[in-house]
């Protein structure tokens, strides 16, 4: 059954929660037109239903991993910030996006924001990279932020928050961009996985004969294991995004490697299963 990851191996993994997003049905769509969050129709009940708040929109963590491995703290992603984010789509109530909790969480883990080395973001999305820099400074003083370089087109030169503050760490010195799949750190290593965004990094956490998968957005809910043709809308490439997760869960199925991500509820870990007709996460 899918539970916080707290170890692998010889690692240490704890999970942060930073905030929260609030969306309606509309997140994800595909050939069959618009479906919420939660288990496809006939899935399994072991599959993680998202609590829902009072207005009806699905409740979304954002959250983020610290790893400590071989002398060497990472955080993998960095929340949303201290900020909150609204829209409305067209047809549809008010949609947010709020952080501003990762600091207490980290405390609250016996975490210090100077203790981290390196910061790697699965991509640079907002919602994903949010605590890089704060009050005119990098927020971990003293880390290394990596991210896909695929990605760097998104922020070069490019307006917005996010764009903003990955400009101002790379005039700083502070940005190194991942080409390929490498190794970053003992035991951490990188997946190209393009679609979400063309940089879009997985990262695959080994220590002895232990394995695990951050997955980012590029497969950002138990529902997308299931359903692996539904686009996000927030997709770059919704055609390569698909395809995508199919290679990814292709390798995954049936495996003991655990995955999990920023947006599985409860900051769940599980496997990828195979059921009669579809996918599961359990």
């Amino acid at each position: 059954m899918a539970a916080p990851l707290q170890s692998l191996g010889e690692m240490q993994v704890i999970g942060v929660q930073d905030g929260a997003g609030y969306m309606y049905q509309g997140i994800f769509g595909g050939p069959d037109g618009d479906r919420p969050l939660g288990p496809p129709p006939g899935g399994h009940g072991d599959s993680p239903i998202e609590e829902v708040d009072e207005l009806g929109r699905t409740v979304i963590p954002i959250s983020a991993f610290v790893v400590r491995t071989g002398g060497v703290t990472a955080i993998i992603d960095a929340g949303i910030g201290e900020r909150s984010v609204e829209w409305q789509p067209p047809g549809l109530g008010a949609q947010k996006l709020e952080g501003g909790a990762l600091p207490a969480a980290l405390a609250a883990a016996g975490v210090t924001r100077e203790e981290i080395d390196l910061v790697l973001l699965t991509h640079v999305h907002l919602d994903h990279n949010g605590w890089v820099w704060a009050d005119d400074a990098p927020f971990f003083p003293n880390a290394t932020v990596r991210c896909g370089a695929g990605d760097w087109a998104l922020v070069d030169g490019q307006p917005g928050e996010g764009a903003a503050m990955m400009q101002a760490l790379a005039t700083a010195g502070r940005v190194e961009l991942i080409d390929g799949d490498i190794d970053v750190a003992p035991g951490i290593s990188t997946l190209h996985t393009p679609g979400h965004t063309p940089g879009h990094t997985m990262y695959v956490l080994s220590s002895g004969e232990q394995r695990a998968m951050i997955l980012g957005d590029a497969i950002s809910c138990p529902l997308q294991i299931a359903a692996p043709e539904l686009e996000a809308a927030a997709d770059v490439d919704k055609e390569l995004g698909i395809a995508t997760r199919e290679r990814v869960l292709r390798e995954l199925e049936g495996t003991d490697t655990l995955v999990g991500g920023p947006h599985f509820p409860g900051l769940e870990f599980g496997r990828v299963l195979m059921g009669e007709s579809r996918r599961y996460f359990s």
